[in-house]
């Protein structure tokens, strides 16, 4: 490849990296992707575990790679003088630099999502306190702690049960849950 194809490619991957980075830190909810038609194998290898996680989580890496390359092979053309060879290994250990520096931003955004909400589904079984009393037609309210607050939900019960009581949550039904009183103790 002639200097000038190669100062193209690194110029080129510069620009576009640095650009699709800043455009992915300042656009709230702007993704970018990329589908490339290829099939790649699958490797199973018993020591290492992959799970699939959010498109997002990986974009700064390769954002970061793909900046850092470029930047690095101009800087091994400017200011060492080298040849395409020494340029791609320079481009190359920047490179690996950008995607590390990449990673480190992509495990902060990891940390910051938090965790998943809790189903409603999920609240099967667990106790709560009934808010707003479940009359004879069987509609009230309960408060349980969850997600790190305190909720409340809509309940239906096939008896009535008094504010303050204790009850357990049986099932689900839309947004409301089904209960039954606990005994005292």
């Amino acid at each position: 490849m002639s200097a000038d194809a190669l100062e193209l490619v690194f110029t080129g991957s510069a620009v576009l990296g640095t650009a699709l980075l800043l455009l992915s830190s300042i656009g709230g909810g702007m993704h970018v992707r990329l589908h490339l038609p290829v099939r790649l194998p699958h490797l199973r290898l018993r020591f290492l575990r992959t799970t699939r996680t959010d498109d997002a989580s990986a974009m700064p890496i390769l954002l970061g790679f793909l900046a850092m390359f470029g930047i690095g092979g101009l800087f091994g053309a400017a200011a060492f003088g080298l040849g395409p060879a020494g340029r791609t290994a320079v481009a190359l250990a920047f490179g690996a630099f950008g995607a590390s520096v990449g990673f480190g931003t992509s495990a902060a955004l990891r940390r910051a999502e938090g965790r998943e909400p809790t189903a409603l589904r999920d609240l099967v079984g667990r106790k709560a306190t009934v808010t707003v009393s479940i009359g004879e037609r069987g509609h009230g309210t309960i408060a349980l702690t969850y997600d790190g607050a305190v909720q409340t939900l809509a309940a239906t019960a096939t008896a009535p049960i008094a504010r303050g009581r204790e009850v357990e949550i049986l099932g689900v039904h839309g947004m409301a849950v089904t209960v039954r009183s606990l005994p005292p103790p």
